[in-house]
């Protein structure tokens, strides 16, 4: 039997976008899959949207934490040896979840696969606005969650996401996981498509992306052995 793998969401007010998330992965070729939508609180028609999915999604719902928070009480409901995440507004290749388990059982002594990733401006848009992003529009290492398959006992040797940080929570992750260490392997396809689009979480917060230097002052401090 092949196994089974759970995907997490974290969605807060995402209706406009998250049906094609769940769409993409909805048409993966692989198969078991197990599909966890954690809202964060949303107050837009979210939840409804998400519950018209029903029985192939299963809704989590939650005060306002932040997303980091929203990821870890869908690990915490998922029952996957593998899991997989995609943030409500990307979407998945409908090979992903193929390419990565068969690079798993080619390799069983990995922990993570990742992937490409490759960015697309939403159709609404406008061309001056798109002129004025400097966004690379061809594929790329995806050292993002959106991009990464992992054992679920390789996981959770790392622990969950830090819901200190509003961003920086994927990177300080990742650092946690070089130090376990992991046995990584990254994929040269596209597996995740990266919508831009005026309310991206990273462009409405840049005055928080000094979280993401603190993610790596403590990830340099970790390989000090200053912190724990």
């Amino acid at each position: 039997m092949d196994s089974l793998v759970s995907v997490v969401i974290p969605a807060y007010n995402g209706r406009r976008y998250i049906a094609p998330a769940l769409d993409s992965i909805l048409a993966q070729k692989y198969r078991p899959i197990e599909i966890l939508v954690v809202d964060d609180g949303s107050t837009d028609s979210t939840v409804q949207m998400v519950r018209g999915y029903a029985p192939e999604v299963r809704v989590i719902e939650q005060e306002h934490r932040g997303h980091p928070a929203a990821r870890n009480a869908g690990i915490r409901a998922a029952s996957g040896e593998f899991l997989g995440f995609l943030d409500q507004d990307d979407l998945w290749s409908p090979d992903k979840l193929e390419l990565q388990i068969a690079c798993f059982e080619r390799h069983p002594d990995l922990d993570l696969v990742f992937g490409h990733i490759q960015n697309f401006f939403t159709p609404e848009m406008p061309p001056d606005e798109r002129k004025r992003l400097a966004v690379p529009l061809r594929p790329l290492p995806g050292l993002l969650q959106g991009a990464m398959l992992a054992r679920r006992r390789s996981f959770d040797r790392v622990g969950l996401f830090s819901e200190e940080r509003s961003i920086g929570d994927f990177l300080d992750w990742y650092g946690r996981a070089m130090l376990a260490p992991m046995n990584v392997e990254m994929l040269p396809e596209t597996v995740v498509y990266r919508r831009i689009h005026a309310d991206n979480y990273q462009r409405k917060h840049q005055h928080q992306l000094r979280e993401n230097l603190r993610a790596v002052k403590d990830l340099l401090d970790r390989r000090r052995g200053v912190l724990g």
